[in-house]
C-alpha cells in the first residue's frame, strides 16, 4: 500500500495532503470509538468489525508517521524539539488526568470506549507525542550501554506484544479470578484493584521482556561469532 500513498501524496499540495490524512485518522477514530461503545453493550457483537477497523488503525497510524516525519524534516530542529516536548507533556497530562477522573467516578464504559485494545485513542496520542519527542532528540550520546538497552528492548518489546497474546488462555483465567476476589473482598475494591492490576501488568510485561531481551542477546552474540570465524 505505500507505493499507493506515496503515487496520491505526489499529486496532491502538501496541505491539502496533511488536511486529508488528518480528517481520515478522526474519522476513524470516531467510528472506532462508538464501535468499542456499542460492542461493550451488546456483548461484543460488533466484533468482527472492530478487527477490521484494528487493520485500518494501523494504515492511519502509517500516516501519521509520514506527517511526524515531514514535519521534523521541515521544521527548525530547536522549534520542533519545544514542540515535541510540549505535546509529550500535554498528551500524559491529558491522558492521566482523564483516566484517573473516570477511574474514580467508575465510569467504565468510556473508559473502555477510549482505550479498547489497538484501536485506543489515548494509546495512539500518546505513542504519537512519543515518537515525535524521539524523533527531535539528539542523536548524539554519552552512554552507549544506555543505547544498547534501549535498542535492545526495544526489539524484544514486540516480543512482548506477541507473547502476551499467545499466552492470554494461560494467564487472563489467573488474573481475572484474582482482580474479581479483591473487588468482592476489599473495603476500598477500586483502588486496590487499579493498584493490584497495574502492578501484576508491569511484572507480567517485565518477564516476558526479559526472557525476550535474553533471546535477543544470544541472538546477537551467535551472529557476531559467526561473523568472526567466517
Amino acid at each position: 500500500m505505500a507505493p499507493l500513498f506515496g503515487l496520491t501524496k505526489n499529486q496532491l499540495s502538501k496541505k491539502s495532503y496533511t488536511i486529508a490524512v488528518v480528517a481520515v485518522g478522526v474519522l476513524v477514530f470516531i467510528i472506532n470509538g462508538y464501535l468499542a461503545a456499542q460492542s461493550s453493550v451488546n456483548s461484543g457483537e460488533f466484533s468482527w468489525l472492530q478487527k477490521i477497523m484494528s487493520a485500518v488503525t494501523y494504515v492511519i497510524a502509517f500516516l501519521m508517521g509520514g506527517l511526524l516525519r515531514d514535519f521534523t524534516g521541515t521544521t527548525k530542529p530547536r522549534k520542533a524539539r519545544i514542540v515535541a516536548k510540549r505535546s509529550l507533556a500535554a498528551v500524559l497530562i491529558i491522558a492521566i488526568a482523564l483516566e484517573a477522573a473516570l477511574s474514580a467516578t467508575g465510569n467504565l464504559s468510556t473508559m473502555t470506549t477510549l482505550s479498547y485494545k489497538s484501536t485506543s485513542i489515548v494509546s495512539f496520542a500518546l505513542a504519537a507525542a512519543s515518537l515525535l519527542f524521539a524523533a527531535t532528540r539528539d542523536n548524539k550520546s554519552n552512554h552507549p550501554r544506555v543505547e544498547n538497552a534501549i535498542v535492545t528492548l526495544s526489539a524484544a518489546t514486540l516480543g512482548f506484544y506477541v507473547m502476551q497474546s499467545l499466552t492470554s488462555s494461560l494467564w487472563r483465567p489467573v488474573f481475572n479470578t484474582t482482580l474479581a476476589n479483591i473487588l468482592a473482598s476489599a473495603n476500598n475494591p477500586a483502588a486496590i484493584y487499579i493498584v493490584t492490576g497495574t502492578a501484576i501488568s508491569i511484572v507480567f510485561a517485565l518477564t516476558l521482556l526479559i526472557i525476550d531481551t535474553a533471546r535477543s542477546l544470544i541472538a546477537r552474540s551467535l551472529k557476531q561469532q559467526s561473523t568472526h570465524q567466517r
